[in-house]
């Protein structure tokens, strides 16, 4: 890749050619203030708070002269000489975050956002640490949709959150109305914003304008710990951050290096969908009647290992180090094994930024099918399952589901069919079940790695411990082999899956490996993808109070 020179207060650096001069300044360690910029939106260079002097000459054969100019809406050239430091650009820069602050109110103590927002930021590291809001702060907290609260006192007009609902989700339904003081962030009267990236508009803001009801009950940034993670809503395999605090998960939210196939968004079912509270599967039952792990697992083994036609259904939530435990389990049980999955009717959904909802909502299709290739087993659909069951050619089931968005393996048995069942929700028919275990939650509770629709092995991470009774998929499998708890961990599965695999995606890899490659970033908590990413490059100052403990 072709590179070009700038100098930056006369030291050189190498860029690669045709990338954005503020990315290059902040790669050279220059933490620019930026509240209106993004990268994966337009640049309308409004705030200006990212300004830079650049020399450059004023005509053909003429000396260079120095002028202010913004660095987001600009490309490196060659030889490019800028300064950051010059006491005229921090003057001016100075008076421009005072400027943000004419409209924006000092009540960091209060916000719900204060330790991960950009005006804060800029203010205290680029202000002179004076308030000077003048405007009045009476303007009403308005609701722009169901999970969308806008506070027009706190907005700087930045319009990170009308470019990305025209840019990127395509709704088009926010616009800014009136002009100067007057100015205000509305919606274009086509109905409350509520499409499938809302939440990424809370991350966007850069001055906690925007927020999501019941946000201040929330622990306060520096009492959060981050947890790398994949979502488990679909094929696309999205980067996330799942934030906690004393074993609770408080929010989800994207994270990106810049390279990833999604870039910096998050859908909604990946943002929320792991609050499932109400309907959680709390306890195991053993004919209708809660048990004990011990009683249970002996009830599956006998019945499993004494079957005369033994079928195992495994779930596109299992981790492949899950699948690998269980179909191994299945070898035991001389089971055959069969998948059932899960199709969004609507299809693939491309949205005009780019990011995609795939149709298939299981997150590793690819990874189960993988281990199952690996140990050399034949795997059917779920419908020949049914047609087995339907002809009497099976008389013990083993299902696996795991969805949190209320389905799972569509099974009507005989009353004669031994059925164990292992879900994370409470769904009708569960009660026909002879066994019923609670299992793990792919979003929050599960360690281990998918394979996506890409073919991209990544990294999943548990956050918690799962509620009430209910244990990780891992350890079920785990018990259910060894006939009780033991030390199993998915690292160690993973080694044997990838010693078994001759090629292919496990082949010569190990956790350390994928470590590397996904840099988690555990005791972080600042921001969505773009700010989690600076954070991480240690381009923000924020500390992690996290950390202390």
């Amino acid at each position: 890749m072709a590179t070009v020179r700038i100098y930056i207060d006369d030291e050189p650096v190498d860029v690669e050619a045709g990338t954005n001069l503020l990315a290059a300044l902040l790669e050279a360690g220059h933490a620019l203030p930026h509240p209106c910029h993004h990268p994966a939106l337009s640049s309308p260079a409004s705030c200006r708070l990212c300004l830079v002097a650049l020399a450059e000459p004023s005509g053909p054969g003429q000396p260079a002269e120095s002028r202010m100019v913004t660095a987001c809406n600009r490309t490196v050239e060659e030889g490019q000489r800028l300064s950051v430091r010059q006491e005229q650009v921090a003057a001016a820069r100075s008076g421009l975050v005072d400027d943000l602050l004419l409209r924006h109110p000092a009540e960091c103590a209060i916000c719900e956002r204060a330790g991960e927002c950009e005006v804060q930021e800029a203010a205290a590291t680029h202000g002179d640490g004076t308030t000077k809001t003048t405007l009045p702060a009476d303007r009403p907290r308005v609701e722009l949709g169901p999970r969308l609260v806008l506070d027009r006192n706190r907005c700087i007009l930045c319009t990170r959150c009308v470019r990305f609902d025209a840019e990127v989700s395509g709704g088009a339904g926010l616009a800014v109305y009136g002009s100067g003081a007057a100015a205000v962030i509305d919606t274009c009267g086509a109905g409350p914003i509520d499409h499938e990236l809302t939440g990424n508009l809370l991350d966007l803001c850069p001055a906690g304008a925007l927020s999501e009801p019941g946000e201040r009950m929330r622990p306060p940034p520096w009492q959060l710990t981050g947890v790398s993670s994949v979502c488990p809503g679909c094929a696309s395999g999205c980067a996330t951050r799942i934030d906690v605090a004393n074993g609770v998960v408080h929010r989800v939210k994207p994270r990106s290096d810049g390279d990833d196939a999604q870039g910096y968004w998050l859908c909604d079912t990946g943002r929320y969908g792991w609050q499932i509270e109400d309907d959680r599967l709390l306890a195991l039952r053993l004919h209708g009647q809660e048990s004990e792990w011990d009683a249970a697992f002996a009830v599956v083994a006998e019945r499993m290992e004494q079957a005369k036609a033994a079928a195992v259904l495994l779930s596109p939530y299992l981790t492949n180090e899950e699948t690998f435990l269980l179909a191994n389990l299945a070898l035991r049980w001389e089971a055959d094994l069969f998948l059932w999955q899960a199709e969004e009717p609507r299809g693939d959904r491309t949205f005009p930024g780019g990011f995609s909802i795939k149709a298939q909502r299981g997150p590793n299709v690819a990874g189960v099918t993988a281990v199952v290739d690996v140990l050399d087993l034949m795997l059917a659909d779920s419908s020949d399952l049914s047609r087995r069951v339907a002809a009497g050619d099976v008389d013990a089931v083993y299902a696996v589901g795991g969805s949190l968005h209320g389905e799972g393996p569509d099974l009507s048995l005989p009353e004669d069919v031994f059925h164990a069942r292992q879900e994370v929700m409470c769904l009708p028919g569960l009660e026909a079940a002879d066994v019923v275990l609670a299992g793990g939650s792919a979003w929050t509770e599960k360690d281990g790695t998918f394979i996506d629709g890409q073919g991209r092995l990544q990294r999943v991470r548990a956050a918690v411990r799962p509620a009430g009774e209910a244990r990780p998929d891992f350890w079920i499998f785990a018990a259910l082999w060894h006939g009780g708890p033991n030390r199993d961990s998915p690292d160690q599965a993973f080694s044997r899956l990838a010693r078994s695999s001759a090629e292919g995606p496990f082949a010569r890899l190990d956790y350390g490996v994928l470590e590397s490659r996904s840099r988690p970033v555990e005791g972080v908590a600042f921001g969505g993808g773009w700010t989690s990413h600076l954070q991480r490059r240690g381009l923000i100052a924020v500390e992690d109070h996290a950390k202390r403990r």
